[in-house]
């Protein structure tokens, strides 16, 4: 019987970051099992990486089970229960399988990757209350719902006094905005600092029960959100240092980064309810 069965919710799976930890996980965990929730709004895309990690089974001898939830907007509020219903559907789904094939699972993660920048060309002084309320709902309000659902879910399911080897994770991919304030970007950072606290306050609430969390800030990454922020950021300042970064190739490498998350969650030596930029060493 494998020890080493995780289950891994990732939001925002179907590209990106978020394709790119998916893959980074399989590499670099040391599970002998992973159990995927892939969640996003394309269903097409979480299709070809779901199939692109089944393909990596036998270069990492690691077996790899799948669950696609498709179709979610996590901006859409109206909707957002019925997304955390089949999400969870899904999680039971992989659950069940695990316990039909006495292969328990042995640790559950949730990667918090999906989220938007808002709208860039505009200060502080320039944004409405309206725009302010719809990025906070889906970078914050879906964030918090998405990560109490699972929480609550796991505890349930994982009972320390039945399962006392079963490890929780949560990740938030953060910013270095959480920490630092940068012009023409107060919603983003705004909402990467609540997400932060909310799982600072977690790292409190639930250590005794072996659960963890990480707020992850992955680095300007050399990928479509940057290619964003060069083509909508007002900020002129930043604006050269992001377009320099870009064309003498210092952006960060997405599958770099990803693979530092994965090892961090691996190597379980990092401060609960911390915040972990991709530059520390």
């Amino acid at each position: 019987m494998s020890s080493h069965h995780h289950l891994v919710i990732i939001t925002g799976a179907n590209r990106g970051f978020g394709a790119s930890v998916a893959h980074s996980y399989v590499a670099n965990s040391g599970a002998d099992t992973v159990s995927f929730v892939l969640v996003g709004r394309n269903q097409q895309g979480l299709d070809s990486v779901l199939t692109s990690l089944r393909k990596l089974t036998s270069e990492n001898n690691v077996a790899v089970k799948g669950a696609i939830v498709g179709d979610v907007d996590l901006a859409d509020m109206e909707r957002l229960d019925n997304n955390l219903v089949r999400i969870q559907a899904a999680v039971t789904e992989l659950r069940n399988e695990s316990i039909q094939s006495k292969n328990v699972i042995s640790k559950s993660v949730l990667i918090n990757n999906a989220g938007s920048i808002g709208d860039l060309s505009k200060t502080a002084k320039e944004m409405t209350w309206q725009e302010t309320r719809a990025y906070l709902d889906f970078n914050v309000v879906s964030f918090v719902g998405l990560t109490s659902a699972f929480l609550k879910d796991t505890l349930g399911a994982y009972p320390k006094e039945q399962y006392p080897g079963h490890k929780t994770a949560i990740v938030s991919i953060s910013s270095l905005l959480a920490v630092q304030p940068f012009s023409n970007w107060s919603l983003y950072a705004a909402g990467k600092a609540a997400r932060d606290r909310f799982l600072g306050v977690i790292a409190l609430e639930e250590k005794a029960n072996n659960v963890k969390t990480l707020n992850y800030a992955p680095g300007p990454l050399n990928n479509d959100m940057q290619a964003d922020v060069r083509r909508t950021l007002g900020d002129k300042e930043q604006l050269e240092i992001y377009d320099g970064m870009h064309k003498s190739g210092s952006l960060v490498n997405m599958d770099d980064s990803s693979r530092k998350l994965v090892l961090l969650l691996k190597n379980d030596e990092y401060t609960t309810g911390g915040h972990i930029d991709f530059y520390d060493e």
